[in-house]
């Protein structure tokens, strides 16, 4: 993480430094989200994720009943389902992390059984748009039970 910062911190300045279009402003910061998770390797990714998200949701859980909140590859499944472009997965999962409420969830249900996901650590939203583009990018680790209790028709990673 200590070798990413200074490579986004780098990417903004020299990108907030030009005056742009509304359109020039949105390619630029795809260019720069394509550039800082090029950079968020899949070893820094995953540190990533096991640092901010795995403690609840544990891939390694026993069963439903020890989680405290859905596993993360059944909420990938669910957004890929939802929201067609990475671009569109990237920004609705990132809204609803930087500022969980329940008028942004898209899963009502686990918000029902475990309770409104609490703010992360993460605060800056390159962070968190990094981390969600490395869970779009990546397979991420199911729990053993998973398939068992929602069938194969879930596989969409």
């Amino acid at each position: 993480m200590k070798k990413l910062a200074p490579i986004i911190l780098v990417a903004f300045l020299a990108y907030s430094c030009k005056t742009e279009t509304g359109q020039e402003k949105q390619e630029g910061q795809s260019e720069l989200l394509a550039t800082v998770t090029t950079e968020l390797s899949i070893p820094s990714g995953l540190e990533m994720l096991q640092a901010n998200c795995y403690a609840c949701h544990n891939p390694k859980s026993e069963s439903h009943d020890t989680m405290l909140a859905p596993p993360l590859a059944g909420i990938k499944n669910r957004y890929k389902r939802t929201y067609g472009t990475r671009d569109e997965f990237i920004a609705a999962i990132s809204s609803f992390i930087s500022m969980p409420t329940e008028e942004k969830a898209l899963m009502k249900g686990p918000i029902k059984r475990f309770g409104l996901m609490p703010k992360p650590a993460l605060s800056d939203s390159l962070q968190i748009r990094a981390l969600v583009s490395f869970i779009y990018d990546n397979p991420i680790e199911t729990p053993e039970w998973f398939a068992e209790q929602h069938g194969e028709e879930w596989k969409l990673q």
